[in-house]
């Protein structure tokens, strides 16, 4: 059976009909034949899991290069399934192989070369679901972009665990009544996300496996960051938050060094920030920057655009038309929508 036979999307000899596919689901690029070519044949499958969407690509007939004309905004783990991808991320070069993965994380540009015959998956992870799960990790929010190493050494016992994982989910997708299909409430996005954070080394690995032995945190600090989360965009001084906790801006000050990691104002920033980039990423048409800025907290708009885009790679307006153009994406191979055609 073909890979993700059930989500198939497109098989064909045109070129530029596969381009269009890929760019698609994935990244804008430039898409051209190294040398002759004869006999093409392309193939596009894709099925979404929540903040997870696997991409399958095929071509065979001809070599290809691959160059990006826009940055990545997502986490994409490149896994080969058969041939090989010459991948150059930024300044990294990564021979993706059945024993080695690329990773592209957001804001990264990418070139490729495949050979002909090459299969390649693509576990495209949403940046914010990311995000949001390793703080779910660590307790804490984080003030910059998680980074991976851009070659996955697939010999290593837990990225080869993960490796085996995706093709257990590829199995399960196979079948129309899997874990795959619980829908929102599917086991798969939060495992494969969290195996990856475990597997892959990047900017947090090393906090994220000594979590554990993290010292529990203070009540005054609890309480600071009960009243944070539950309205980010009311008036929050380190006064405030020192009265409601109880204790005194000093001392709140200090332990939120200890145990959180950052000072109160950069916790309140962060998850003011994080809120903006959900709605943006959300917003209705007609919405501005400044009405989501505004209603976070952010009374200088010009300043939350920095702080924004020194998070999250582009300015808070790129955001805002990336989802107007998403909007009008075509939907197509949900893993529901599979499962009744099956």
């Amino acid at each position: 059976m073909a890979t993700l036979s059930r989500f198939s999307v497109l098989h064909t000899a045109d070129l530029e009909q596969f381009r269009a596919a890929a760019s698609r689901y994935l990244t804008p690029h430039r898409l051209s034949p190294a040398g002759r070519h004869a006999g093409l044949q392309t193939d596009v499958a894709m099925a979404e899991l929540g903040p997870i969407t696997l991409v399958y690509c095929r071509n065979t007939g001809a070599e290809l290069r691959v160059e990006l004309t826009e940055q990545v905004d997502y986490y994409d783990v490149n896994l080969a399934l058969g041939g090989t991808n010459l991948l150059h991320a930024d300044r990294d070069e990564v021979y993706v192989d059945a024993g080695t993965a690329g990773i592209l994380s957001p804001s990264m540009v990418a070139r490729m070369a495949l050979s002909d015959g090459y299969r390649q998956l693509h576990v495209r992870v949403e940046r914010h679901a990311l995000e949001r799960h390793l703080e779910e990790l660590l307790d804490r929010p984080i003030a910059a972009p998680i980074r991976f190493l851009p070659g996955m050494d697939l010999a290593r016992p837990a990225a080869a665990s993960w490796a085996q994982a995706v093709q257990l989910l590829l199995r399960d997708l196979d079948q129309p009544a899997g874990l795959a299909e619980a829908g929102v409430d599917s086991p798969w996005p939060r495992f494969l996300m969290t195996g990856l954070l475990l597997a892959q080394p990047h900017n947090y690995r090393r906090e994220l496996e000594n979590r554990q032995a993290s010292p529990r945190r203070s009540t005054p600090v609890k309480r600071a960051l009960e009243l944070i989360e539950r309205d980010p965009s009311a008036e929050l001084s380190i006064e405030r938050l020192a009265f409601e906790a109880g204790t005194t801006p000093r001392s709140l000050q200090r332990h939120f060094k200890e145990y959180v990691g950052c000072s109160p104002r950069e916790y309140v920033r962060s998850i003011r920030l994080a809120r903006a980039h959900e709605d943006l990423r959300s917003a209705r048409p007609g919405t501005t920057v400044t009405d989501i800025a505004l209603k976070w907290g952010f009374g200088h708009v010009p300043r939350f655009a920095g702080a924004y885009q020194a998070r999250y790679g582009v300015p808070p307006s790129e955001t805002l038309h990336s989802s107007c153009r998403a909007a009008d994406r075509p939907v197509a191979k949900r893993i529901g929508d599979a499962g009744e055609r099956s």
